[in-house]
């Protein structure tokens, strides 16, 4: 018998054939969850079942639960076994998005969001036109015009450029206005072509860098998206597989662990997001104009200076997000009504109870019973380790050293706590359960803060090198071998190996670390034009897209998943090929759907936030 496998009657059937004249019943569909426990010698085994069963409508859950318990009793004999019922759900109990108050805030929003996107196009294209048309009307006339200027959204004065150059604009960076060089863009112009289309469809495909990353940035974060996906795929598809001893052998395979150690391509993104924030906050407060504002002098200034970070990227991820948890609380709860198929997450009921929590990026410090979107977990640590760099960041750019030693007290704080948590937990890091103490080693924000503080630190390091730094070949080829050999050694260390305390504890508060050492030479390495081949890559301009997407495709990739297999009336008989099929059609689709969002509510609202940015009013002034 196999590990565990669904009989599941079709719901679809009993749904296309209930109003056929079958006296004297109307029947509904019933879900049994129940573990079977297998007793006889030989076959031994605990296997959990999923079983769907047409009756009367007029049973109750408590008459089903009694129509079960009634046939164990009278089969009991016949094979050494205990069943325990766990739970029954009724799929004929009529949910409705249309009574559902939360469908309604989505639609009002949405449709909200969609007339401005279309008031802003047809404001852009508006734009457009007028600009050929004074084109065409300078060439007829072989006249000069000096005047008429196209601005972008939050952008210098400086950076302004005439109508010759109108083409190469629409192409490269977007048009946002057109109006008189000693006009300043009216706010409500510039909020209405926030919303544009066309203008945010060229900037995400525009293949430039980019003033707010580095270019090798771009193919981290593509990489690590579709390392995530690939986990995510294959742990989901296995949660409903008839054959679960596929995942049993699949274990038994070298190149499986880069699956069970996907937890790293999370600590890549969390070193990117370090990096990132630091090298930007030292590259624009080394500005002499940025220095000289007397709004970031004092303690005041500073806590200002916090406020207004805290603001910006409260304000720039939140939208989207609160979009997608509605999302998912209203189709998870369709979906438990409907579904035969059940997954073990209570979306359906803690996303309206809590929602709250994942609002202000706290979801980590609860149950995860408790818990909405339990992939968000990542969004929350990232935020909580935001607040804690800027406060660093600010200390470190009046007091360096006080700051960096801050940063390492932390940094050494957070592997003692990860030590002392995996001895009393007695924790060994292992294949098969590479999310053992979920809760308390793999998400909590005190244990996963190492790669932040190292990628802080290399961020730092660029900005002071300016990117620039001249190496030898020795020094290459051995940071490089270095760096490789220690990544695989982590990803792949644990293969045949079980580890006593010292090394899982070692292993454990250590490796997340290591990783970010290793990734932090990788970004190095090719910033400075050390990379060779894998900068070639990661730097690659067609990526930059993509990469644009990541936040989006992040935040709805496992409900795309959840849709697709709760939509199915049966499971899965897992192959390499399927799971290979599944993650394609998985990571294709995600990025389908990141790109509605990212037009419709991730882009609209940065270029707004650049708008009304106090950076941005000072320049005016």
């Amino acid at each position: 018998m196999q590990q565990g496998y669904l009989d599941l009657i079709s719901n679809n059937f009993m749904n296309n054939n209930d109003t056929m004249d079958l006296p004297p019943y109307e029947v509904n569909v019933n879900s049994v969850s129940l573990t079977l426990t297998i007793q006889k010698y030989g076959i031994n085994g605990t296997h959990n079942i999923t079983l769907g069963l047409c009756l009367p409508s007029s049973c109750t859950v408590q008459d089903v639960m009694r129509i079960l318990m009634i046939f164990d009793k009278e089969n009991a004999n016949q094979i050494p076994r205990k069943i325990t019922f766990n739970h029954v759900r009724n799929l004929s109990q009529g949910y409705s998005v249309w009574n559902d108050k939360t469908f309604y805030i989505l639609l009002v929003v949405s449709a909200f969001v969609i007339l401005f996107v279309i008031f802003g196009t047809l404001y852009d294209i508006t734009l457009r036109y007028r600009v050929l048309r004074a084109d065409e009307e300078r060439k007829r006339n072989n006249t000069v015009l000096t005047e008429l200027k196209i601005l972008r959204p939050g952008v210098d004065f400086k950076e302004e450029i005439t109508i010759s150059k109108l083409w190469s604009v629409k192409t490269h960076n977007g048009s946002l206005n057109v109006c008189n060089s000693k006009d300043v863009p009216k706010p409500l112009s510039e909020a209405l072509l926030s919303f544009s289309l066309l203008l945010n469809l060229s900037k995400l495909g525009s293949l430039d860098v980019g003033n707010d990353t580095l270019a090798p940035i771009h193919g981290l974060r593509f990489v690590s998206l579709l390392w995530v996906i690939m986990v995510h795929t294959c742990l989901l598809a296995n949660e409903v597989s008839d054959n679960k001893v596929f995942r049993r052998r699949a274990e038994d395979d070298f190149l499986y662990q880069t699956i069970s150690n996907g937890t790293y391509a999370v600590d890549t993104f969390f070193f990117m997001s370090g990096c990132l924030v630091s090298f930007l906050y030292f590259r624009t407060i080394a500005k002499q104009r940025i220095r000289e504002m007397k709004i970031t002098q004092g303690c005041l200034g500073q806590f200002l200076q916090f406020l207004g970070m805290m603001w910006y990227r409260y304000f720039r991820l939140t939208p989207p997000y609160l979009l997608v948890i509605g999302l998912i609380q209203v189709s998870m709860k369709w979906y438990h009504d409907h579904s035969m198929i059940e997954l073990p997450a209570l979306d359906h009921v803690t996303c309206e109870k809590y929602w709250w929590r994942n609002a202000l990026y706290i979801n980590t410090y609860f149950d995860m019973d408790d818990r909405c979107m339990v992939w968000s977990w990542y969004l929350a640590n990232d935020t909580q380790f935001y607040t804690v760099g800027i406060i660093l960041l600010i200390i470190a750019a009046n007091l360096l050293p006080v700051g960096a030693v801050i940063a390492g007290v932390f940094l050494i704080v957070s592997w003692i706590v990860t030590a002392l948590v995996t001895l009393h937990a007695k924790h060994t890091p292992t294949i098969q359960d590479p999310f053992a103490h979920y809760e308390s080693l793999y998400d909590k924000p005190w244990t996963r803060i190492g790669p932040y503080l190292i990628g802080m630190a290399a961020g730092w390091f660029l900005f002071k090198i300016n990117c620039k730094i001249n190496m030898n070949k020795a020094i290459i080829v051995s940071g490089w071998t270095l760096s490789i050999a220690t990544m695989l050694s982590i990803v792949y260390g644990l293969y045949g190996n079980m580890f006593g305390p010292t090394l899982s504890v070692m292993y454990t508060a250590l490796s997340h670390s290591g990783w970010a050492l290793c990734v932090s030479w990788v970004l190095i390495a090719c910033v400075t034009g050390n990379g060779g081949i894998v900068n070639t890559f990661l730097s690659w301009k067609y990526i930059y897209p993509i990469s644009r997407l990541t936040y989006c495709a992040y935040l709805v990739h496992p409900a795309l998943m959840r849709a697709m297999i709760l939509r199915g009336e049966s499971s899965f008989h897992l192959t390499r090929g399927l799971v290979a099929i599944l993650f394609f059609g998985v990571t294709v689709s995600s990025y389908a759907v990141s790109l509605v969002l990212s037009l419709l509510f991730e882009a609209p609202m940065v270029s707004l936030l650049r708008i009304v940015h106090p950076l941005r009013q000072w320049k005016r002034d």
